[in-house]
C-alpha cells in the first residue's frame, strides 16, 4: 500500500466545443486518464492527469476497463467512436469540437462529454486529498482490450442503423403509411 494524492478538475467546452463542464476526480481504482487519440498521451490527457494526480494512459498500447477510467481522451471527429466511452458511462473529452452525432449520438450528452478541449480549458476546482492506492495489483496486459470492446460496440451499433434505414425500404410506401 501507498499512497497517492488526488484533486478534481473541471474542463469546458473549447472554442466551438460542445457539452460539459466536466468534473473529473480519480480515485483509487478510477484514476486512469485514458488517452485513444493516435498512441502515445495527448497534451490534454497529460495536463488532465498533471492536475488531477490521475495516471496518464496510452490506450493503444495496453488496456483498462472501463469502470477503471475516470475520464476518456479522444480525437474523433464524429463517426461510430465518439460515443462508445459515453455509452460505458465513461466522461469524454474529445480534442476535436465535435458535436453528437454518429449511430451512438444518444449517448453523447452534455453531463458526460465536452469537446473542442485544449490544455487551456482545464482547470484545478479542488484541494489535494491523500488516498491509500494498493499498488500490488498493477496490470499491465499489452493487448488493447478496450479497443477491442470499442470496435464491437461501433459494429453493433453500426449494424443497428443499417438495419433501422433499410427496415422501411422493406415495408414499401403502403406498409411505412399505414404501419403493415
Amino acid at each position: 500500500m501507498s499512497e497517492k494524492k488526488y484533486r478534481k478538475v473541471r474542463i469546458k467546452a473549447g472554442k466551438r466545443g460542445w457539452g460539459g463542464p466536466l468534473e473529473i476526480e480519480p480515485k483509487p481504482g478510477k484514476d486512469y486518464i485514458y488517452c485513444v487519440t493516435g498512441g502515445g498521451i495527448h497534451p490534454v490527457a497529460a495536463r488532465i492527469a498533471e492536475l488531477s494526480g490521475g495516471t496518464a494512459f496510452d490506450g493503444f498500447s495496453s488496456k483498462r476497463d472501463f469502470d477503471q477510467i475516470a475520464v476518456a481522451v479522444i480525437d474523433c471527429g464524429g463517426t461510430a467512436r465518439v460515443g462508445v466511452y459515453p455509452m460505458k458511462g465513461v466522461m469524454t473529452v474529445d480534442i476535436h469540437a465535435t458535436k453528437p452525432s454518429g449511430p451512438l449520438f444518444r449517448y453523447i450528452k452534455a453531463d458526460i462529454f465536452v469537446s473542442g478541449v485544449s490544455v487551456d480549458d482545464i482547470e484545478v476546482v479542488g484541494d489535494w486529498v491523500t488516498a491509500e492506492v494498493d499498488d500490488t495489483a498493477v496490470d499491465e496486459t499489452p493487448a488493447p482490450a478496450v479497443e477491442e470492446k470499442v470496435e464491437a460496440v461501433v459494429e453493433k451499433a453500426e449494424a443497428e442503423v443499417q438495419e433501422a434505414v433499410e427496415e422501411p425500404k422493406k415495408k414499401g410506401l403502403f406498409g411505412r403509411l399505414f404501419g403493415g
